[in-house]
């Protein structure tokens, strides 16, 4: 079935557009091929069958969702498949609701109406049967552009622009973020890409404006004034917490996978035939092939070739309790990491996370992680003291700036590596606040300052020096910090 159509995209509002009425008649195509009915620009429909039958080269992949890159007669085109029938009940929601394929490619048509710089989309496709939609499908054109977070130096006054532009024109992108903005160098061209976090509104507020440039300043230093640069950095910290759970989901970098009787949260990169071989057999690799580093009550770490694998022991039956209602000690660690990855503070790089299970209840737990290369914690470090005082300190204040303090911020917590940079370990200890208060994080400090009294190695001036680059870092006076005085003896 072929049916030929015109679309007349005019816009309604002339207070939208600055020459008033904007008319573009566009022919369109309603076709159905292989079970789905298609929409598609009336010069894309011939080639509809080929771009689905080309080869194709997958993109991004989750549960959900796949993006793949296919070409045909030149053309390059994206096609974004959205297979709601993985789950039973995921089809039956669309016979209330819009699916994203389908929102995109409205939103699509009515950003052109405003004359806002988008990805070029070409087609739209979906299967329904009596269950609901169970698969959508969007098609769009390439664009020679890279996303803004990978070109070095972007056109901030471009980007400004197109923010601007967009935000007299009603158009509210909620989902600001480098990757959905492309730029292409050699055309000097701008364009959106991943239209579903926009909302359009006939007038937007200020503060609306504000939170949007605040939320793309998170990523790419743009000249904003310093009320929006305040509320960036009040985003930050719940953006960057929320962004950690990803290592819990399935999407490009993380994933579901079963070795043995144990699904691991694994981190895809870092598959490689050594962690799999650890994965399969946690406590085969504890008890025969790795060096014990703690043969502790409560935790067992080992390492062998570049890993490190911490097994979480059961300790009290009351835990059995407590641990039906919240992550377990592996899984929270892995977040944990992942969460100071992002927020740019070293520690160990977290590679998979599992947990033993009897039924709902939780026997042991497992972290794998890399190896520090190197390692040599700080009561240990014997050469350079007062820069590295400087470096502990800056990596203490990061910690504390992006909301997170540590109960046991003790001297064999921070480790230096190889090249001589501060990290942090013992994420058990580790907890996100959000905002985190003065009075805590002097607790955190004193812990740090009993457990290096009695070292020789450090003196005064050390203790000037780190106490002197904390307050530089965290905009303080020093007398804002009555560290309680370490008891020697």
């Amino acid at each position: 079935m072929r049916q030929v159509f015109l679309r007349d995209e005019t816009n309604p509002n002339p207070a939208l557009t600055e020459g008033g009425f904007v008319s573009r008649v566009k022919v369109m195509v309603r076709l159905t091929h292989e079970g789905l009915r298609w929409e598609a620009e009336e010069d894309f429909a011939r080639l509809l069958p080929r771009v689905l039958s080309a080869p194709f080269e997958v993109v991004k992949e989750s549960p959900f969702k796949l993006v793949a890159r296919a070409s045909i007669d030149g053309k390059t085109c994206y096609i974004k498949r959205y297979r709601h029938d993985r789950h039973p009940l995921r089809p039956l929601k669309f016979f209330l609701k819009s699916s994203q394929a389908r929102h995109e490619w409205d939103l699509a048509r009515q950003l052109a109406d405003r004359d806002i710089p988008i990805v070029h989309h070409l087609a739209h496709g979906e299967r329904w049967s009596w269950r609901g939609l169970r698969e959508s499908i969007l098609i769009t054109e390439s664009f020679p552009g890279r996303p803004l977070d990978e070109i070095e130096g972007p056109p901030l006054e471009r980007v400004l622009s197109l923010i601007e532009r967009m935000h007299a024109k009603g158009v509210l992108q909620n989902d600001l973020h480098p990757g959905n903005i492309l730029y292409c160098p050699q055309t000097d061209q701008i364009r959106l890409v991943d239209l579903h976090g926009i909302c359009l509104r006939q007038t937007l507020s200020p503060l609306e404006r504000d939170r949007n440039l605040a939320f793309l300043a998170l990523f790419i230093p743009l000249p904003v004034s310093p009320a929006v640069m305040a509320i960036s950095r009040a985003m930050r910290l719940r953006h960057y917490y929320r962004r950690s759970k990803r290592c819990w989901k399935h999407n490009r970098e993380f994933a579901p996978r079963r070795y043995g009787r144990l699904v691991w949260r694994v981190r895809l990169p870092d598959l490689r035939d050594d962690v799999v071989a650890i994965l399969r057999d946690p406590d085969g690799f504890l008890r025969s092939e790795a060096e014990i580093l703690k043969p502790g009550r409560s935790a067992t770490v080992g390492k062998k070739g570049g890993l490190v694998l911490k097994r979480h022991n059961f300790r009290k039956p009351f835990s059995l309790l407590k641990d039906l209602l919240r992550p377990s000690r592996a899984w929270a660690a892995f977040r944990k990491a992942y969460h100071l990855e992002l927020v740019g503070i070293p520690t160990a790089r977290p590679i998979a996370a599992a947990n033993d299970r009897v039924g709902p209840f939780l026997r042991r737990s497992y972290f794998l992680m890399e190896e520090i290369p190197g390692a040599m914690d700080l009561g240990r470090f014997q050469g350079g003291n007062q820069q590295m005082a400087g470096a502990v300190a800056r990596i203490i204040a990061r910690m504390h700036n992006e909301g997170f303090s540590h109960r046991d911020l003790k001297e064999t917590n921070v480790v230096i590596d190889r090249d001589g940079r501060p990290r942090l370990l013992d994420l058990d200890g580790l907890r996100f606040m959000g905002v985190v208060p003065l009075q805590r994080a002097i607790a955190d400090l004193a812990r740090l300052a009993r457990g290096t009294a009695g070292l020789p190695q450090y003196h005064r001036a050390d203790r000037v020096c780190f106490l002197h680059h904390y307050c530089r870092e965290r905009n303080l006076r020093p007398h804002d910090l009555r560290i309680p005085r370490p008891r020697l003896g």
